[in-house]
């Protein structure tokens, strides 16, 4: 997965809208394998029969996707954590999480 850039996310019934995000606490998907390799994280999904490797941000989000944490939650660490804006931390985090739905490694709650 590489890092998300604003043009990335385009609206559709998938994307996470502003309010979605703020009460929505994403959850990893307990029957995937996740390595890290030199800061990347690979993720092993055997029900979907695919690999995953995301750079060093979106393995921090994917990190922080435990259930315990909302989107705007993991953005403020995110700014913390990467010296970055609120506005672009949010949208990285937004597309991430996004990205992560898409390809189903997110529990469905």
């Amino acid at each position: 997965m590489t890092e998300p850039k604003g043009n990335d996310l385009k609206k559709n019934r998938n994307t996470l809208d502003s309010s979605t995000a703020k009460s929505f606490r994403p959850k990893r998907r307990t029957d995937v394998r996740t390595r890290v390799v030199e800061g990347e994280t690979v993720v092993l999904d055997r029900r979907e029969e695919f690999i995953h490797q995301f750079n060093k941000t979106a393995s921090y989000v994917w990190e922080c996707c435990n259930g315990l944490y909302t989107s705007e939650e993991i953005t403020h660490v995110l700014c913390q954590v990467f010296d970055v804006d609120f506005p672009t931390a949010h949208r990285d985090v937004l597309v991430t999480v996004e990205k992560l739905q898409q390809a189903k490694l997110l529990e469905v709650a």
